[in-house]
Protein backbone atom coordinates (compact mmCIF):
# COMPACT_ATOMS: atom_id res chain seq x y z
CA UNK A 1 0.00 0.00 0.00
CA UNK A 2 2.84 2.37 0.85
CA UNK A 3 4.54 1.94 -2.50
CA UNK A 4 1.17 2.40 -4.22
CA UNK A 5 0.68 5.69 -2.37
CA UNK A 6 4.18 6.83 -3.23
CA UNK A 7 3.68 5.90 -6.88
CA UNK A 8 0.42 7.84 -6.98
CA UNK A 9 2.05 10.87 -5.37
CA UNK A 10 4.90 10.78 -7.88
CA UNK A 11 2.69 10.26 -10.92
CA UNK A 12 -0.36 12.42 -10.23
CA UNK A 13 0.28 15.08 -7.58
CA UNK A 14 2.67 17.02 -9.86
CA UNK A 15 -0.26 17.42 -12.29
CA UNK A 16 -2.33 19.31 -9.70
CA UNK A 17 -1.27 22.84 -10.78
CA UNK A 18 -2.19 22.19 -14.42
CA UNK A 19 -5.49 20.63 -13.36
CA UNK A 20 -6.21 23.62 -11.10
CA UNK A 21 -5.46 26.11 -13.89
CA UNK A 22 -7.74 24.26 -16.29
CA UNK A 23 -10.58 24.14 -13.76
CA UNK A 24 -10.18 27.84 -12.92
CA UNK A 25 -10.20 28.81 -16.59
CA UNK A 26 -13.43 26.90 -17.15
CA UNK A 27 -15.23 27.80 -13.94
CA UNK A 28 -13.84 31.26 -13.26
CA UNK A 29 -13.78 30.56 -9.54
CA UNK A 30 -10.78 29.37 -7.53
CA UNK A 31 -12.82 27.64 -4.81
CA UNK A 32 -15.01 25.73 -7.25
CA UNK A 33 -11.91 24.78 -9.22
CA UNK A 34 -10.21 23.44 -6.09
CA UNK A 35 -13.31 21.37 -5.28
CA UNK A 36 -13.36 19.91 -8.79
CA UNK A 37 -9.66 19.06 -8.69
CA UNK A 38 -10.06 17.45 -5.26
CA UNK A 39 -12.96 15.40 -6.58
CA UNK A 40 -10.81 14.35 -9.55
CA UNK A 41 -8.03 13.21 -7.24
CA UNK A 42 -10.50 11.08 -5.29
CA UNK A 43 -11.61 9.50 -8.56
CA UNK A 44 -8.01 8.99 -9.66
CA UNK A 45 -7.15 7.35 -6.34
CA UNK A 46 -10.18 5.06 -6.48
CA UNK A 47 -9.30 4.05 -10.06
CA UNK A 48 -5.53 3.83 -9.49
CA UNK A 49 -5.28 0.19 -10.56
CA UNK A 50 -6.93 0.96 -13.92
CA UNK A 51 -4.69 4.00 -14.38
CA UNK A 52 -1.64 1.82 -14.94
CA UNK A 53 -2.89 1.36 -18.50
CA UNK A 54 -3.05 5.12 -19.17
CA UNK A 55 -0.30 6.22 -21.54
CA UNK A 56 -0.59 9.99 -21.07
CA UNK A 57 -1.43 10.79 -17.45
CA UNK A 58 -1.57 14.55 -17.96
CA UNK A 59 -4.03 14.33 -20.85
CA UNK A 60 -6.14 11.88 -18.84
CA UNK A 61 -6.24 14.20 -15.83
CA UNK A 62 -6.99 17.33 -17.85
CA UNK A 63 -9.81 15.53 -19.67
CA UNK A 64 -11.22 14.36 -16.33
CA UNK A 65 -11.12 17.94 -15.00
CA UNK A 66 -12.81 19.31 -18.13
CA UNK A 67 -15.61 16.77 -17.87
CA UNK A 68 -16.19 17.47 -14.19
CA UNK A 69 -16.26 21.22 -14.85
CA UNK A 70 -18.79 20.78 -17.65
CA UNK A 71 -20.92 18.61 -15.35
CA UNK A 72 -20.77 21.28 -12.65
CA UNK A 73 -21.67 24.06 -15.09
CA UNK A 74 -24.58 22.05 -16.46
CA UNK A 75 -25.90 21.44 -12.97
CA UNK A 76 -25.90 25.18 -12.38
CA UNK A 77 -27.91 26.12 -15.45
CA UNK A 78 -30.34 28.83 -14.52
CA UNK A 79 -33.86 27.72 -13.86
CA UNK A 80 -37.01 29.68 -14.39
CA UNK A 81 -38.52 31.14 -11.25
CA UNK A 82 -42.12 30.12 -10.57
CA UNK A 83 -43.16 33.79 -10.40
CA UNK A 84 -41.75 34.30 -13.89
CA UNK A 85 -43.78 31.35 -15.17
CA UNK A 86 -46.93 32.72 -13.58
CA UNK A 87 -46.30 36.16 -15.08
CA UNK A 88 -45.77 34.61 -18.51
CA UNK A 89 -48.93 32.56 -18.24
CA UNK A 90 -50.91 35.70 -17.39
CA UNK A 91 -50.05 37.36 -20.67
CA UNK A 92 -53.07 37.95 -22.78
CA UNK A 93 -53.46 35.99 -25.95
CA UNK A 94 -53.30 39.21 -27.95
CA UNK A 95 -49.84 39.97 -26.51
CA UNK A 96 -48.68 36.52 -27.49
CA UNK A 97 -50.27 36.84 -30.92
CA UNK A 98 -48.60 40.22 -31.43
CA UNK A 99 -45.18 38.85 -30.53
CA UNK A 100 -45.66 35.82 -32.74
CA UNK A 101 -46.73 38.04 -35.61
CA UNK A 102 -43.63 40.18 -35.05
CA UNK A 103 -41.42 37.07 -35.06
CA UNK A 104 -42.87 35.95 -38.38
CA UNK A 105 -42.35 39.44 -39.76
CA UNK A 106 -38.69 39.42 -38.73
CA UNK A 107 -38.16 35.97 -40.24
CA UNK A 108 -39.78 37.15 -43.49
CA UNK A 109 -37.20 39.97 -43.66
CA UNK A 110 -34.31 37.48 -43.70
CA UNK A 111 -32.66 36.40 -46.96
CA UNK A 112 -34.64 33.56 -48.51
CA UNK A 113 -32.24 30.72 -47.61
CA UNK A 114 -31.87 31.90 -44.02
CA UNK A 115 -35.62 32.26 -43.57
CA UNK A 116 -36.19 28.80 -45.01
CA UNK A 117 -33.62 27.22 -42.70
CA UNK A 118 -35.12 28.94 -39.64
CA UNK A 119 -38.61 27.81 -40.58
CA UNK A 120 -37.49 24.22 -41.16
CA UNK A 121 -35.54 24.16 -37.92
CA UNK A 122 -38.02 25.83 -35.60
CA UNK A 123 -41.44 25.35 -37.13
CA UNK A 124 -40.98 21.94 -38.74
CA UNK A 125 -38.57 20.79 -36.01
CA UNK A 126 -36.17 19.40 -38.61
CA UNK A 127 -32.61 18.51 -37.62
CA UNK A 128 -29.60 19.82 -39.52
CA UNK A 129 -29.18 16.59 -41.49
CA UNK A 130 -32.79 16.75 -42.74
CA UNK A 131 -32.48 20.45 -43.56
CA UNK A 132 -29.26 19.82 -45.48
CA UNK A 133 -30.95 17.07 -47.51
CA UNK A 134 -34.02 19.24 -48.15
CA UNK A 135 -31.93 22.18 -49.35
CA UNK A 136 -29.37 19.95 -51.07
CA UNK A 137 -26.48 21.49 -49.16
CA UNK A 138 -24.06 20.51 -46.42
CA UNK A 139 -24.78 20.44 -42.71
CA UNK A 140 -21.98 22.97 -42.27
CA UNK A 141 -23.80 25.36 -44.56
CA UNK A 142 -27.00 24.84 -42.56
CA UNK A 143 -25.14 25.81 -39.37
CA UNK A 144 -23.75 28.88 -41.13
CA UNK A 145 -27.17 29.93 -42.40
CA UNK A 146 -28.71 29.46 -38.96
CA UNK A 147 -25.92 31.44 -37.31
CA UNK A 148 -26.30 34.32 -39.74
CA UNK A 149 -30.08 34.25 -39.37
CA UNK A 150 -29.89 34.33 -35.57
CA UNK A 151 -27.46 37.23 -35.72
CA UNK A 152 -29.78 39.16 -38.05
CA UNK A 153 -32.85 38.36 -35.95
CA UNK A 154 -31.08 39.49 -32.80
CA UNK A 155 -30.23 42.80 -34.45
CA UNK A 156 -33.81 43.23 -35.67
CA UNK A 157 -35.09 42.65 -32.14
CA UNK A 158 -32.61 45.14 -30.69
CA UNK A 159 -33.59 47.74 -33.27
CA UNK A 160 -37.28 47.14 -32.58
CA UNK A 161 -36.77 47.49 -28.82
CA UNK A 162 -34.91 50.77 -29.29
CA UNK A 163 -37.88 52.18 -31.18
CA UNK A 164 -40.35 51.14 -28.49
Amino acid sequence: MKSETKQFENDYLPLQPAMQRMAESLLGNEDDAADVVQDCFVTLWNDRKKLRLVANREAWCITLVKRRCVDLLRSRRPTVDIDTLIALSEETSTEVDDRLKLAFEFIDRLPEQQARVVRLRHFDDADTHTIANTLQTTEGNVYTLLSRAYKSLKQMILDYEKRQ
